[in-house]
């Protein structure tokens, strides 16, 4: 079998890099035959999220398209077309419908509510050109719908979808590992880590950030990578760049991981990826009761899901003062992770939804 993977980001982007690219190897041991067509070139990724640089934007973007034009070409030649969260990002499900027309099957998956409207806020102006509403239609297109959570089948099961799987974000075990040997850096680092769509999240928790602090000036500090809060920062907060090459370690360095966010629609279509990977690598995850986090964390067993304020605050400060609770609770979520969020635990249904897509015969 030859599978096609369309896919938003190159390599450095989290959500087909978790969901699609690490699992490419597995396949191709099981004789499938993979290529990636990533639809952002490294020229219009590293500007996306950057405020400005309209016309950058408009021409990297227009040769993009162009590029993904081709790919519809491209599709003949393969058994199946794997498409994640969208062929295009802009514009009605055409590209999609053409695949049908053409009588080519396809995989969806999805990770977050994209039936929602949801513009990162450097790109407003480009937020008329999305069509949120299109999600329903490719769902009804796809042979099989791959959805990153419950929340998000029970809207493919109302879409129309013909065969839902649920399969979470999942990591590589092997790689994403506790940090052997670590040391007391003197203060308890307090991690978030994310990207410039997700740092908003970040500047409504400021006053968490602020009391912290102030209660545990000695004894903590909050690093923060991927993305920067806004205006002059605080002594004890600290932002830095994100990279491919130091995300482990970055993780690895963390002592608590925090995933902090509002409860709302497109919030509850969060796959709550960062607390997996906080488990994975040892240290507990303390996140909003939101979503899929409430069905990944047991509260004081294998994390912690602060209510509010005053909760996180409280939450966080005894953290800080007890190593044994952060050891203790990191080990538990840790097991979880390697017991139901694991690459290698993923991996074989993740095949097989490929594989049944392209044994069924399309629906008329």
């Amino acid at each position: 079998m030859k599978v096609l993977f369309l896919v938003p980001y190159p390599p450095q982007g989290a959500s087909n890099r978790f969901r699609v690219l690490q699992f490419l190897p597995y396949l191709e041991k099981a004789g499938i035959a993979c290529r990636v067509r990533a639809f952002y070139n490294e020229r219009l990724w590293s500007i996306l999220y950057a405020r400005g640089r309209l016309l950058r934007k408009i021409f990297y973007g227009l040769a993009c398209a162009l590029n993904r034009l081709l790919d519809l070409a491209r599709c003949l030649a393969y058994d199946v077309v794997f498409i994640h969260r969208e062929a295009f990002p802009v514009g009605p499900a055409w590209f999609e419908a053409l695949l049908r027309l053409l009588g080519k099957p396809y995989v969806y998956d999805f990770d977050d509510a994209l039936f929602l409207p949801n513009v990162a806020r450097p790109n407003r102006r480009f937020g008329k050109l999305k069509c949120p509403g299109k999600t329903a239609s490719i769902i009804r297109g796809s042979r099989v719908t791959i959805a990153g959570n419950s929340y998000l089948a029970e809207y493919a099961g109302r879409s129309g979808a013909k065969k839902i799987v649920i399969l979470p974000t999942v990591v590589d075990t092997g790689a994403f590992v506790p940090l052997a040997g670590k040391r007391d850096s003197g203060r308890v680092v307090i991690g978030w880590i994310g990207s410039p769509t997700t740092i908003e999240f970040l500047e409504d928790f400021r006053p968490v950030i602020d009391e912290v602090l102030s209660r545990c000036p000695d004894q903590a500090c909050f690093r923060i990578v991927g993305g920067r809060l806004e205006g002059e920062l605080p002594p004890g907060v600290s932002c830095l760049p994100w990279s491919l090459d130091t995300e482990l370690r970055q993780l690895q360095d963390f002592d608590i991981g925090i995933m902090p966010m509002p409860d709302d629609e497109w919030t509850r279509g969060k796959c709550a990826f960062k607390a997996i990977e906080y488990m994975a690598v040892g240290i507990p995850a303390v996140c909003s009761p939101v979503g899929m986090n409430l069905e990944l964390i047991q509260p004081g067993v294998s994390g912690f899901l602060p209510a509010g304020r005053r909760e996180w605050v409280e939450i966080l400060c005894t953290l800080v003062g007890d190593k044994s609770l952060r050891e203790r609770v990191g080990r538990e979520g840790r097991k979880l992770i390697e017991t139901s969020f694991s690459l290698r635990m993923t991996a074989p249904r993740f095949k097989k939804a490929i594989l049944d897509a392209g044994s069924e015969k399309l629906s008329p």
